[in-house]
């Protein structure tokens, strides 16, 4: 499959943080092409022009994107992609609005949001966003890249969703973007990069007390077992790749020790690490 989650990384030097531009992607996809990600670092928007692909994302399972549909892959998102039928997929991949009235526009939709439940939906290619997303491939066609033309089509791009559907299908389709507060967009961020909570109380230049406390009004649990569960699903979704060992997720995932990386597998998923790279190959390839 074509590197669609290749800016899955930090932007920085020395390790100092940049601000993320939007991007549009775009390539041909074929049978059998699988893509895997844990924790992503930015938000993905996928148009699939033609095609066919099985999706994975965090609790939904055996999701079906077809042609001329798109979905949101959500930042802090674990997924996995499967090709089932050949075709185009074109990726528009940001971070957080930095245009106040589409950030303003988002919020407006919280008292609907409320009453829907997060379903991991698609919604149909619609005009004039069929017309938008050919613009793009055209300007890419002519070399026309640059990072505040992409600027520009994203405000244009927001302003279309809002256009072309109605308030529940945008809901639908953009759920965990709507009230995303700043406490949250760092926490989903940065995260990743620390060992416990204690650094991540640290990086966020709060008090402990109010660092919990906010947490824990957001999130609904403490900060140490949120982090333990996006960690289980981390190593659920890395126990699906091809020739994962034992040795490799407790490298990775930095556990003392064998009998440790045991121990978390029987608290978390009911087995042993054996039995779950067994599962997770048997229910994620066909």
């Amino acid at each position: 499959m074509i590197s669609l989650f290749c800016l899955n990384t930090y932007h920085s030097g020395d390790k100092k943080e940049v601000e993320f531009d939007p991007v549009f992607k775009c390539g041909e996809i074929r049978i059998g092409d699988f893509i895997l990600n844990t924790g992503m670092i930015y938000n993905h928007l996928l148009f699939l022009k033609e095609g066919l692909i099985k999706i994975d994302c965090d609790g939904f399972h055996d999701r079906e994107l077809s042609r001329e549909q798109c979905i949101l892959i959500p930042k802090g998102a674990n997924v996995s992609l499967t090709v089932l039928q050949p075709g185009t997929l074109q990726v528009f991949i940001f971070d957080i609005l930095e245009n106040p009235f589409d950030s303003h526009i988002l919020q407006s939709y919280q008292a609907l949001q409320s009453k829907m439940s997060y379903t991991f939906t698609s919604v149909p290619i619609r005009e004039p966003l069929v017309s938008f997303l050919e613009l793009i491939l055209c300007y890419q066609g002519k070399g026309i890249e640059h990072k505040l033309l992409y600027r520009i089509k994203e405000k244009e791009l927001f302003l279309l969703l809002r256009s072309c559907y109605t308030h529940e299908e945008v809901v639908a389709l953009l759920y965990p973007l709507i009230g995303m507060s700043d406490f949250k967009n760092f926490i989903i961020k940065n995260y990743p990069k620390v060992r416990n909570v204690a650094e991540l109380v640290r990086i966020s230049g709060m008090g402990r007390t109010a660092f919990d406390y906010t947490f824990r009004n957001i999130f609904g649990v403490s900060a140490r077992q949120w982090m333990l569960t996006q960690m289980a699903k981390q190593i659920e979704y890395k126990a699906m790749e091809p020739d994962i060992t034992i040795k490799d997720l407790i490298r990775e995932f930095k556990f003392d020790s064998a009998s440790h990386f045991n121990r978390f597998c029987r608290k978390q998923f009911g087995c042993t690490p054996g039995e779950l790279i067994k599962k997770s190959s048997e229910r994620y390839f066909f």
